[in-house]
């Protein structure tokens, strides 16, 4: 795995295959979803364009709802 090769602190990841691996190989990972919230908490967002942005994920991804609903609790209660 290029992460493990490369020493990387984080894995940008969506695919549930390779998020298993990384479980399995105790490699730290994050998703489009996660960064957006990190994104708002740390003020580089505004929660609207979180928000707006997440619709796109939703619209164009293929996430769970359960998901895609907890990500939006998150980034409310960023603000």
């Amino acid at each position: 795995m290029l992460t493990l090769a490369e020493k990387a602190r984080v894995l940008g990841i969506d695919d549930k295959n390779g998020i298993n691996a990384c479980k399995l190989l105790g490699v730290a990972f994050t998703t489009a979803m996660g960064i957006l919230v990190r994104m708002c908490e740390k003020r580089l967002l505004t929660t609207s364009e979180a928000l707006a942005k997440l619709e796109g994920l939703a619209k164009y991804g293929r996430y769970k709802k359960s998901s895609l609903e907890e990500a939006t609790r998150q980034l409310e209660a960023a603000t």
